[in-house]
């Protein structure tokens, strides 16, 4: 490892606050909440992860992965498998994501990006664990590594416009990676600017991966963001240095944002911290669709779906789009495309009484009475939903039906989000739901225990050993 020069060069304060941050935060000073928060968003997070164990692109992923080998290993979840830390970054962290039922972030009631963009900061959590086991972290240490992912993701997510100028979110998360990778490796503070320029400048991604038909890149764009950011990480370790003015620099990220912004406070500033207002999902699909969802369950109390003769779903701007511009979601033609698409998540939610598995068959989003019920269907903004967006999350639907009733009903704040959350007996119920039918009921409960217990871990080794699939 060779010794860059030090600099005074030219500052970036953005690059200055978050490496300021993470050097000044320490375990003791984390309030239980915030240590409780952290817990919960890993047992979800695992759990998500076991659930994803055999599908399709985590088979391929973990192929791959067990090409490579390190001196420095990192263990592939649900295997004894060891590859190099940031491909362990994306195949856990892909597996977190690919079903779409991990964890998200839209903002805080003060948030000035009003839920432009939702990162899913669990995506980070793949990287962050590679990094504690290459450093030999204990529970302890690994915890303060969550807190530091979604503190820096939840801040990024308050402050920046992203979606809105065209950008895609991993780089949030290759930013957060970074952060907290860099503290747990025990960078100083220059080695950690550098891993965040590092994360910053090569990172930039497209909001393609969100629109029309979707591929499998969008379950892994995140992860990879991640993975990304634990790489620049090992780069700053080694010595390699980045552009001084990754953030504010002429041609640096605010400029290629067209955005400018600053850093708010921060949890030890003005609590609580942001993982303690993680947005968790009761069905496995896009988050601005879980009200909808909610709401179309209950509804069938009152309507029969092949009674409809129009519906119109009122929401806030980001999740209104049309036929016209995005006809591959009232038609979709595989998992990813259907479980972002409004039309179809709500009219199976109508006809089923259920959004599981097994909506995302073939059979099902290709199902000509499914479809029709699909077609009625139109998506309208509200301004007042805009307005509020995201603290208060509001829906509306309004439905004709073919006998000249109309009904409305109303919905707001969906179950798991922050001001309405999933109890420690939800996400427990939640994580055993997902773990059981691959580790069975023993080994399910000794992990949730682990981790509801994680302080007391000497390291990770039992939480990677209880996660083994043995099948």
């Amino acid at each position: 490892m060779f010794e860059a020069p030090e600099r005074d060069g030219l500052h970036d304060s953005i690059v200055g606050g978050l490496a300021g941050f993470a050097g000044r935060l320490t375990h003791a000073e984390l309030p239980q909440t915030t240590l409780h928060a952290g817990k919960r968003v890993l047992l979800d997070a695992l759990g998500c992860a076991v659930n994803a164990y055999d599908f399709p692109p985590v088979r391929a992923l973990r192929r791959l992965a067990g090409t490579a080998s390190s001196t420095r290993p990192a263990t592939l979840l649900g295997t004894r498998t060891t590859t190099t830390p940031d491909l362990a970054a994306l195949v856990n962290g892909g597996m977190i994501r690919c079903l779409d039922f991990n964890d998200d972030y839209f903002g805080s009631k003060s948030t000035r990006a009003h839920g432009d963009t939702g990162p899913h900061p669990s995506d980070n959590i793949g990287g962050v664990v590679a990094a504690a086991q290459m450093a030999g972290a204990n529970g302890a240490e690994t915890l303060l590594g969550l807190v530091l992912a979604y503190e820096i993701a939840g801040q990024l997510v308050d402050e920046v416009v992203l979606r809105g100028n065209g950008w895609d979110h991993p780089i949030i998360h290759s930013v957060a990676t970074a952060v907290a990778s860099a503290r747990l490796l025990g960078l100083n503070e220059q080695r950690t600017a550098n891993a965040i320029r590092l994360a910053v400048v090569p990172n930039i991604c497209l909001y393609e991966t969100r629109v029309g038909h979707i591929s499998h890149w969008k379950g892994l764009a995140g992860p990879n963001g991640s993975r990304a950011g634990l790489f620049a990480t090992l780069l700053a370790e080694a010595g390699i240095t980045g552009p001084d003015l990754a953030f504010e620099g002429p041609r640096g990220f605010m400029k290629q944002l067209g955005h400018q912004f600053t850093l708010g406070p921060w949890g030890d500033e003005v609590p609580p911290f942001r993982i303690e207002n993680t947005y968790f999902k009761q069905f496995p699909l896009r988050y601005e669709m879980q009200l909808p969802v909610q709401m179309a369950l209950r509804l069938r109390e009152q309507v029969d779906a092949a009674d409809i003769r129009a519906m119109r779903v009122f929401m806030e701007h980001k999740s209104v789009t049309t036929r016209v511009a995005e006809p591959a979601l009232w038609r979709p033609d595989n998992r990813e495309t259907a479980d972002h698409s409004g039309p179809y998540l709500i009219a199976a939610a109508l006809m089923d009484g259920r959004v599981d598995e097994g909506t995302f068959e073939e059979s099902r989003y290709r199902d000509t009475d499914l479809l029709a019920v699909v077609d009625t269907i139109e998506l309208i903004e509200d301004l007042e939903y805009t307005a509020a967006f995201p603290w208060r999350m509001a829906c509306r639907f309004e439905i004709e039906l073919r006998d000249g009733r109309t009904v409305t009903v109303e919905g707001d704040r969906p179950k798991g989000h922050p001001a309405d959350p999933l109890s420690d007996d939800e996400l427990d119920a939640k994580f055993l739901a997902q773990t059981e039918p691959w580790l069975g009921a023993a080994r399910a409960g000794q992990l949730r225990e682990v981790i509801r217990n994680l302080e007391a871990e000497p390291s990770l080794d039992r939480l990677f050993d209880l996660a083994v699939v043995d099948r």
